[in-house]
Parts: C-alpha cells; sequence; structure tokens
C-alpha cells in the first residue's frame, strides 16, 4: 500500500501572518493614505507565505507520494479551496448581475474580458489594458498570479526533486526575471503596465517564499546564522536602487524593490516558523490575527468590491447628516465596509467554504 503524507505542520503564528497581511491589504484600498501606510505590502506578505507553504506541502509530498498521487493531491485540495468562491464571484459578476441589470457600468468591461477571469488571466489582461469603468474585480490580478505558480510549480518540484537543484533554479530563475524586466524597461514598450500587475514583476515574493521553505529542509540554521548579512545586504541594494531611481527614473519597485521587501517577509516567516523568538510567535499567534488569517482568503475578495459599491451612497449620507471633514468620513465608511466585510467572509466560510474544505480531507 502507498504511503500517505503526514500532515504538514501547522504554524500558528503564521495564520496570524496572514491575518497582518489582509489588514495591509484593507487599509491600502479603503482608508484614506493607504498607500503611505505601506498597505501595498500585504499582497507581497500574501507571495511569499503561499510560496513558502505550498512549496513545504510539495516537498514533503514528492518524497512520498506516486507522481500520480502527488499531482491528485495537490490540484484537488487547492481547487477546493480555490476555485468555489472565486467562481461564485465570477458567476455573480460576470453573468448574475448583468442579467439583472445591476452596476451595469461596474461590471460591463469585465464581461467583454470574462474568459480573462476565467482562465486566471486577468493581471496578463490588465498590463496591457487596464479597465476604466470596471474596478470592482481589479483585486483579483494576485489571484492569478498565484494560480500560476500552481499550476508550474508542482511540475518543476517533481523533475528536479533535490533541495540544491531546486535553489538553483529558484536562484537562476529570479536573475532571468531582472534581466527581462531590465530590458523591458530599456526598450520603453508603451501602454504595457509591467510594474504592477505583471507575473514575472510580481513572482519574486513567490519564488522567495519557496527558497526560505527549501532552505528550511537543506539547510534550517543557515538564514538563522547570516540573519544580519542577509538584512544588511538588503539594505544596501535599497540604497543603491533608491538613489538609482531618482538620478534615473528606474521602475525602483517593479526592479528590486517588491524582491527586498519579500526577502525581509521571508526573514520574518521563517523565524516565526523555526526560530527562537517565542515573544514574536506569541504575538503573531493572537487570536484575533489568527481569526483575519482564518478567513482571509473570503475577506480579500469580499472587502473591495464591498467597499467600492458602498463608499458613494455611505458617503452622501454621512456627509448631509454629520457633516463630517471629509477624511473622517472617508475612515468612518473604510470601517464600516470593513465590518461588513468581515461578516460576509464570516458567512462565505462557515456556510459555503466549509462544506469544500471538509472534502480535503479525502485526499491527505
Amino acid at each position: 500500500m502507498q504511503a500517505s503524507v503526514q500532515p504538514t505542520k501547522f504554524f500558528p503564528a503564521l495564520e496570524g501572518l496572514r491575518g497582518i497581511a489582509i489588514i495591509a491589504v484593507i487599509i491600502y484600498h479603503n482608508f484614506p493614505y493607504g498607500d503611505s501606510l505601506f498597505g501595498w505590502l500585504g499582497v507581497d506578505l500574501f507571495f511569499v507565505l503561499s510560496g513558502f507553504l505550498i512549496t513545504s506541502i510539495l516537498f514533503r509530498s514528492v518524497n512520498i507520494d506516486k507522481p500520480s498521487a502527488y499531482f491528485k493531491k495537490f490540484y484537488i485540495r487547492r481547487a477546493l479551496r480555490i476555485f468555489p468562491l472565486y467562481y461564485l464571484f465570477l458567476f455573480a459578476f460576470l453573468f448574475l448581475l448583468p442579467a439583472l441589470g445591476i452596476f451595469n457600468n461596474e461590471v460591463s468591461e469585465y464581461q467583454e474580458d470574462k474568459f480573462w477571469f476565467i482562465f486566471y488571466g486577468q493581471n496578463w489582461l490588465f498590463t496591457n489594458n487596464f479597465p476604466e469603468t470596471s474596478h470592482c474585480l481589479n483585486h483579483f490580478w494576485s489571484l492569478a498570479v498565484e494560480e500560476q505558480y500552481y499550476i508550474f510549480w508542482p511540475i518543476i518540484i517533481i523533475l528536479l526533486k533535490k533541495p540544491r537543484y531546486l535553489l538553483i533554479f529558484l536562484i537562476g530563475f529570479l536573475l532571468v526575471l531582472f534581466g527581462f524586466r531590465s530590458y523591458i524597461w530599456n526598450a520603453h514598450y508603451e501602454g504595457f503596465n509591467y510594474t504592477n500587475f505583471y507575473t514575472f514583476t510580481r513572482f519574486d515574493g513567490i519564488c522567495i517564499g519557496s527558497i526560505i521553505a527549501i532552505l528550511s529542509i537543506q539547510k534550517k540554521e543557515f538564514i538563522l546564522r547570516h540573519t544580519a548579512s542577509i538584512v544588511t545586504g538588503l539594505a544596501a541594494l535599497n540604497f543603491i536602487f533608491y538613489f538609482a531611481n531618482t538620478s534615473g527614473n528606474l521602475p525602483y519597485l517593479a526592479f528590486i524593490g517588491y524582491t527586498t521587501f519579500a526577502a525581509m517577509f521571508g526573514i520574518l516567516v521563517y523565524e516565526l516558523a523555526y526560530g527562537n523568538a517565542n515573544w514574536l510567535k506569541k504575538i503573531f499567534s493572537g487570536n484575533m490575527l489568527r481569526f483575519l488569517g482564518r478567513i482571509s482568503y473570503g475577506l480579500y475578495m469580499f472587502h473591495w468590491p464591498v467597499h467600492y459599491f458602498l463608499r458613494k451612497p455611505l458617503f452622501i449620507f454621512f456627509n448631509d447628516s454629520l457633516h463630517l471633514p471629509k477624511v473622517y468620513n472617508q475612515i468612518l465608511i473604510a470601517f464600516i465596509t470593513t465590518a461588513i466585510s468581515i461578516v460576509f467572509s464570516l458567512i462565505s466560510y462557515y456556510f459555503f467554504e466549509m462544506k469544500f474544505l471538509r472534502l480535503k480531507e479525502k485526499f491527505q
């Protein structure tokens, strides 16, 4: 009889870190001055977490299961986690609302490009043709990046298998990405927004999360021994490219900024998983953070459409009734729409998503 993969170790602090990631994303999208508070880094933190956790799962499975079981278990379990709510959203926004004649302007462009969403290619669509009037599903670009990773990474792992070869591949791939981005920047392609949504700009965080997972298998103490050197090197890179950006108009974030931030997140992920800082683990294992981390998938999907559709009527209502300064009005609206999104996410998690999550137990 074929051996079954033992359940991957659960890290409560990483669930809390996922809670931090969704808080950052919500601050960026819903609250005023969210970009100044570095809320946009929440997505990169999600990418690093995904790379670390998925690689840990796959590497454990590839060394125990037959290839057929390896692929079957991974893809079915991922599908049960991701597809139900994702395609429910697509059905609602691409088919149901248009059929009912509701929010036509907000979903019209998505209708024209629905196949990009159905096959997880919307980030490539946004790179070349960002929606002008439809915005309520724009945050789905990051889901496409992750899904593209889920498709190809299991294949690469089973082909290379050994941690050393996988590390060489990932480091080489990152170098290729740097070179490719440099070429695009020098070529000055018009209308090609590669700085925000492009797969080969945003894959770095997932690659770094994967590297952290492999190092934890191959050389578990490596990062702990070299943390100071890694942080110093990343700081130097940030310093160099910051000045390159100010003098030469280099797209700093797209070229190296996302990468260095992701590397810092990678060190934090490693510390929370395998480090000795128990006080840090205790902070990130708090009940509230873990609660938000548990429902973060649904909350990511709900938070922006809820805020997008409610912000204007709520602003008019509060402006007329409370006469608050604009920024206070915006903060109040952000808290209200976030609370509503949490309620929707709770309902979704316990009454919809859990029905599919329970099926994952059949594919341990």
